[in-house]
């Protein structure tokens, strides 16, 4: 008996497929948690917690956007909706918020209850 008839070697595959994607985002996530750790003492130690903190103040917010570069995304579902635990990113500089509306390549990405991420693609015209 052929094993890809008999389902076996499908049932095999898919268990297969599911503990690769299970290890993927367990390395994932560790990568994620090892990199905030250093990246926040980093910050502390650079004063860029502090800027961080700052730019929250109204007083602020002619520098309250914070640029990030992404360094690495990873999405677990192609379904699942984008949020923050998905990227690792490295802080770039602080801009104004009008530089969001000043700038046609840059779209909404998704909103949490105190933020609002928005994407610019490296190159005009690819997302």
């Amino acid at each position: 008996m052929d094993l890809r008839q008999s389902g076996i070697f499908s049932a095999v595959m898919e268990n297969v497929c599911c503990i690769g994607l299970a290890m993927t985002v367990i390395a994932f996530r560790l990568l994620r948690l090892v990199f905030n750790t250093f990246q926040a003492v980093y910050w502390q130690l650079n004063g860029t917690a502090k800027q961080v903190r700052e730019a929250h103040r109204p007083e602020n917010y002619e520098r309250s956007a914070q640029v990030l570069d992404r360094r690495m995304m990873y999405r677990f579902a192609p379904a699942e909706l984008c949020k923050m635990d998905h990227f690792i990113c490295t802080h770039n500089r602080f801009e104004s918020p009008q530089y969001v509306l000043d700038n046609d390549n840059i779209n909404l990405m998704f909103v949490t209850d105190t933020h609002a991420v928005f994407c610019e693609p490296k190159d005009e015209g690819i997302l």
